[in-house]
Formats: structure tokens, C-alpha cells, sequence
């Protein structure tokens, strides 16, 4: 049997085709997946606000998904947006309480937790960003890693990439000491390996930028994305952090928040198509106009949206990448994530998201009216564009 959708999209008009007795019925599913996604306080008119800082890159995705699709707004959240200016102005917006909520990169999580800023891991912000290292075409002895001693590598400034490269050395017995670390601006570091003014010998970077030095100069791919993480048992878990004192003095607010932010996910799982134009129209209206929904598109593939719950395999992947932080001069303590992590929001956010999978389910097997008309047209309706 085909399972229903579960996912509540925004309504569109009907196709002229569409029967009484199926528009009935999408009808009917409808109401009984709202009645289970939506809230009791909701009928009580009791919302709140939050304050949510996100990156201004590709990592927003969940972020823009459940604003502009109105997640937050079915949870009855006021949210007050705002992308992130630095690591340290966010630091301080969390420890005055000027910011509620964040959605940063591990590399921040593992700076805060270095610190003991008093936040807690809620959820994901993605995970498995892929990362590879290309070389170029004129460094033909550079077979493996290990031959980079004595080279110069390339990555982005307060890059993620960062960590990950002084693991990778680790494994090749070398140290960070052993090679030139060059920290370069994206648009410098997609021109890093021009064979005319080369400012590298190699980069390390996520595919983000390394698809377009492949494109635009003489360079190969050294060690995929996939050779990185089988070599690391890399995960790269982003995390969404929620003030302690949030926390303590409002849950209620914070589950109404994990609920739309694990709807945010599911979201971008279920429509990428969609989400690639949300994305490219967020760094349009960053006066990049020149970002694609094609490109966007191929950007979502990069990094993976499918878990909600912060794991044990997650903090001890985090910790060792806070490990190659501390190497790299980056921090001058091993960040610890114990007591840093509370997942009973997002697991009461899956929890309510598979009760509403199952109650739509459960209609439909007891409906006469068959799968194929439910997935064709009673599901068919499209958020606004």
C-alpha cells in the first residue's frame, strides 16, 4: 500500500477533474492531520517569540524552509530572524539573551562548548557536508595525502573544513607544522589552483567550492568525499542550540520550535525542489544573484537532512574534530559535550511527526477511495510561489 503523505503543504485550487466524493475525502485527510499536527495552544492564541540567529550560506536551508513556509507559524512562534555577523557578536547575543536560538556550524557549537557558553544541542542542522581535497594537474607526484609534506593547502577563513584536515594529516603522520595551512577568502580560494597565479598546491574544502575549481582550473581530485569519511568515520553533525535558561523557563516554547524545526527537515527530504528555490532566492536577496536554483539544487545534495536526534556517534566525532581545533591553534582547550546535548525536545518532535504519519495512514486504509487518486490529486496541492 502506498503510504499517505503526512506532510502538510500548502493548498492550491483543485484540478477541474477532481470528483466530489476525492475532494471530500483529501478534505477529510487533511483535517485529521491537522488535528493531530496542530497543537492545543494553538486554539488558545498563545504565541511567542523567538529570536533565531542562522548562517547567511547554504546552511540556513532549515531555517529559511520553516519560515517561509510557515512552520514556525502552525506552531504559533513569532520568529525574529537573523543571520549570524560572527562567532564571538553570536556568543555574546546568547549570553545576554538577545538571541533565543541558533543554527550554526559544528565548528561554532564546539567554540561555545569550549567556553561553557550556557546553551544546549536541541537538534541537527544537517550533517555529512561533503569534503574532498583536489590538487592540481601540475603537482603530478602528489599521489596521497602524504606527499603534501612541504605543500601548501588551502581552505576557507573559520572554515569547517579546518578540523577535518588536521585529522586527515594526523592519519598521514603529519602535523599541521608539516605543511602550509593557507586560509583564503571564497572567491580567492576558487581561484586558488589558476595554473597562471596559483595560490596553492592543493585545497580542502567541501564540495561547494572544490566542484567549481574542477570546473574552472587544472585540477583533480585527490581523496573524494567518500574516501574522507570512510578514512575519519567522518559524520560532521551541525547542531541547533537553544539557551539553557530558555530552556528552563519556557519548554513549552522550545517543543513548539523542535516541532517546526524537525518539520523543517522532513521538509527539505520531501520537496528539494522547492527548497533549491528557497535557497537561491535567500542569497538573491543577498545581492548574489549569479546562485542558481540549479545550483542550489546540486548544493542540498551535499549535506544530509534525514536525522533529528543529536547521537553519542555525533558527540564523539564532534569531539575529535574539536580535537584538530585545539592542534590547529584554532582553540586552546578540548571542548567537552557532556551535559551539552538535550534531546527530549526533538524526540517528542519525531514522536508527534510519526503519530501524524500514522493517522493519515490509518485513513487511507479504511477509505474507499484508492491510493493512486489521494497521491495523485488530493496531495498535489503546492505551497505558495
Amino acid at each position: 500500500m502506498v503510504e499517505a503523505p503526512y506532510f502538510i503543504h500548502y493548498p492550491t485550487h483543485m484540478e477541474a477533474s477532481v470528483t466530489r466524493t476525492k475532494f471530500c475525502f483529501s478534505g477529510l485527510i487533511i483535517l485529521i492531520a491537522n488535528i493531530v499536527c496542530t497543537p492545543v495552544w494553538s486554539q488558545a492564541q498563545d504565541w511567542k517569540l523567538i529570536r533565531l540567529a542562522y548562517s547567511s550560506g547554504w546552511d540556513a536551508l532549515p531555517a529559511i524552509i520553516g519560515i517561509e513556509r510557515g512552520l514556525f507559524s502552525q506552531e504559533h512562534l513569532v520568529i525574529s530572524g537573523l543571520t549570524i555577523g560572527s562567532t564571538k557578536s553570536l556568543i555574546e547575543s546568547l549570553s545576554s539573551g538577545s538571541t533565543d536560538i541558533a543554527a550554526v556550524s559544528q565548528r561554532g557549537g564546539l567554540i561555545m562548548a569550549a567556553l561553557k557558553v550556557p546553551v544546549r544541542i536541541l537538534s541537527l542542522n544537517g550533517w555529512g557536508t561533503q569534503l574532498e581535497f583536489v590538487v592540481s594537474d601540475q603537482s603530478q607526484t602528489v599521489k596521497s595525502v602524504a606527499d603534501l609534506k612541504g605543500k601548501t593547502i588551502a581552505i576557507g577563513v573559520s572554515s569547517e573544513a579546518h578540523p577535518v584536515l588536521i585529522r586527515l594529516l594526523n592519519k598521514y603522520k603529519l602535523r599541521p607544522s608539516d605543511v602550509t595551512i593557507k586560509l583564503l577568502p571564497p572567491d580567492s580560494l576558487t581561484k586558488a589552483l589558476d595554473p597562471k597565479a596559483p595560490l596553492a598546491d592543493s585545497i580542502f574544502e567541501s564540495r561547494h567550492f572544490t566542484s567549481a575549481v574542477i570546473k574552472s582550473s587544472g585540477a583533480r581530485v585527490l581523496m573524494g568525499s567518500d574516501e574522507v569519511s570512510k578514512t575519519l568515520g567522518l559524520i560532521g553533525a551541525a547542531p541547533v542550540l537553544a539557551r539553557a535558561e530558555l530552556i528552563e523557563k519556557e519548554p513549552e516554547a522550545v517543543q513548539r520550535f523542535t516541532n517546526a524545526w524537525v518539520r523543517s527537515l522532513k521538509y527539505i527530504q520531501q520537496d528539494p525542489e522547492d527548497a533549491a528555490r528557497l535557497l537561491a532566492i535567500f542569497f538573491h536577496r543577498q545581492g548574489l544573484r549569479d546562485v542558481s536554483p540549479e545550483l542550489t539544487r546540486s548544493w542540498i545534495t551535499l549535506t544530509q537532512y534525514d536525522r533529528f536526534v543529536w547521537t553519542p556517534n555525533d558527540t564523539t566525532d564532534a569531539e575529535y574534530n574539536g580535537w584538530g581545533l585545539k592542534e590547529g591553534g584554532i582553540l586552546k582547550v578540548l571542548p567537552k559535550l557532556e551535559g551539552f546535548v538535550d534531546n527530549r525536545f526533538a524526540e517528542a518532535a519525531v514522536k508527534r511527526l510519526e503519530s501524524a504519519k500514522e493517522s493519515a495512514n490509518a485513513a487511507v486504509a479504511g477509505s474507499p477511495v484508492s491510493t493512486q487518486s489521494l497521491t495523485s490529486e488530493g496531495a498535489s496541492q503546492e505551497p505558495p510561489r
